[in-house]
């Protein structure tokens, strides 16, 4: 393997965030050292030697504990309690749009984890969990938005959810043990293990989810139990890299049919992973920046995906997550925007083998920008799920619906010989425009705006495998519900694609987290 695809699986180190309430030395050797069988017991003994200390120290130590906790549930009131509800039960007001569900706290399973099978979560995983999001699902990075301290007060005040950890402490940190070569050698062990150990029953036999078992497993909440694709890294839950496999097959995933392999030598393991590595159809995704900026530009503006100006406009390629499980959905979605001193233009790009109309389909591909009002940071903003009550969101909408263009294979003319590609139109006689505006503040708000206040242009073309969407509109409009721009401001918005393919339709589709807009200035 060459030392580029090496790198794809480079070691990830994660630190514990936040601050921690001093304990003396001897109670940590003493909590530290506790084995499995004696969790309850050691969290009886620790609570035995806090109630040992002396009165003003107590008295401290749960005013302390107060505010971490008062801070904690500040922060999972504001960004957490759409999906997992407000006694984090995963039966928030978002719940019934998703899928797989948000996780119930209350019950103390986690399934990312360093310690052992069935044992609690050190707070450093529920830290990561937090910071780095869990790819394939709606659950965001929340790192680049929340501070230590805030993740810290956050981990702490999920713990009392669950009576768990008022009556266990968690395992320490398993051991990755140091990775061997990889080799052809590792990875054709690793292959052999596969077989051997039945993951195909599961994973298909090249790990593109496509075993017998696949649609029949249950969590133990008797919840469907999803298979992804094992060759796309970014659909790794736990996370991709060498360590990160490892420490899955280590200590499983609690709550799903994902057993531990513990039983499995230490250097099965790693052919294990290497093998798993090497079906990687892509590298790991990176994490790219929140950020676009609008170029400004002195020519006219146009709903044309080859406008000169988009060669030189900066794009952001966005990272989507699907609402609800499906096979193969789309993952991410470029973006570029231009303005001049009247319009601005957005562009975005996706790759789509075969495109679905509303004129041949019940379930046309569509796409939509999203953009909230009055807030320019996520701190402030709305929930990005359709915004929230008193924090309204403007909504741009794209449907592959009236006259877009369609470029299908090239013929040839019969005069010249020369290739002429063929446009196929997807005609509607119920609809002129295949865009509108609309407006949401939460779950079933949507509206669409008043005929007199749609100002908004668009087209969308698919050609190659990929559809391009442009979405036009002046800075500012006459309409109390939309965004306005002004040169130099900085926005918030988000992105969704549905994929008829897929059957994707209203809440079926895949979506971005927010990010953020600023304008050049113009020249």
């Amino acid at each position: 393997m060459s030392d580029s695809s090496m790198s794809w699986f480079r070691k990830k180190t994660f630190h514990e965030s936040g601050k921690a309430l001093a304990l003396p030395v001897c109670l940590l050797a003493l909590l530290t050292l506790a084995l499995p069988g004696q969790a309850i017991e050691s969290r009886k003994v620790e609570k035995m030697i806090e109630g040992a200390q002396p009165r003003e120290v107590q008295a401290f130590m749960a005013r302390e504990r107060e505010k971490i906790l008062n801070r904690g549930r500040s922060v999972f009131q504001k960004f957490c309690i759409h999906c997992h509800g407000e006694r984090g039960k995963g039966d928030g007001a978002a719940t019934p749009y998703l899928t797989p569900l948000p996780r119930d706290l209350s019950s103390g399973i986690f399934k990312f984890h360093s310690t052992k099978n069935i044992a609690l979560p050190l707070d450093r995983d529920l830290a990561r969990t937090i910071e780095k999001g869990i790819p394939g699902t709606v659950m965001p990075a929340w790192g680049e938005i929340l501070g230590p301290e805030a993740i810290h007060s956050l981990v702490q005040y999920l713990k009392t959810f669950s009576d768990r950890f008022g009556q266990e402490i968690p395992d320490s940190k398993i051991t990755i043990e140091p990775e061997p070569p990889f080799d052809r050698l590792s990875v054709q062990q690793g292959k052999i293990l596969f077989r051997q150990m039945r993951c195909g029953h599961c994973h298909g036999d090249d790990g593109q989810r496509a075993g017998p078992l696949e649609d029949s497993m249950k969590d133990v909440w008797g919840h469907t139990s999803f298979v992804y694709d094992l060759q796309q890294p970014g659909l790794y839950k736990a996370g991709a890299a060498s360590e990160e496999i490892f420490q899955t097959l280590s200590v499983g995933m609690d709550g799903t049919p994902m057993t531990t392999y513990d039983y499995l030598t230490v250097d099965e393991r790693w052919h294990l992973v290497h093998y798993l590595q090497s079906l990687f159809a892509s590298a790991p995704p990176v994490p790219t920046r929140r950020s676009l900026v609008s170029l400004a530009t002195d020519q006219p503006l146009a709903v044309d995906a080859d406008h000169p100006a988009w060669q030189t406009a900066p794009a952001l390629t966005v990272r989507l997550a699907p609402i609800r499980f499906r096979k193969h959905p789309i993952q991410e979605v470029t973006v570029q925007a231009i303005h001049n001193q009247k319009q601005i233009a957005f562009r975005m790009q996706w790759a789509d083998p075969s495109p679905e109309g509303a004129a041949i389909s019940d379930f046309p591909d569509e796409a939509a920008i999203q953009f909230a009002l009055g807030h320019q940071t996520v701190a402030q903003g709305p929930f990005y799920g359709m915004g929230e009550r008193q924090k309204p969101v403007n909504i741009w909408h794209w449907k592959a619906d009236a006259n877009q263009s369609i470029f299908t294979t090239p013929s040839n003319n019969s005069a010249t010989g020369h290739p002429v590609p063929p446009v196929r139109k997807f005609l509607n006689p119920f609809n002129e425009s295949p865009v509108e505006e609309l407006n949401a503040s939460g779950f079933g708000t949507l509206q669409v705006q008043p005929l007199v206040y749609q100002h908004l242009e668009g087209r969308g073309q698919w050609r190659a495998g990929q559809w391009t969407v442009v979405f036009l509109r002046d800075l500012e409009t006459h309409s109390p519900n939309d965004i306005n721009f002004k040169s130099g401001g900085r926005f918030l918005l988000a992105f969704a694609v549905w994929d008829g393919a897929n059957r994707d339709k209203n809440a079926n589709k895949v979506v971005s987290f927010w990010q953020s807009l600023t304008l050049d200035a113009d020249e």
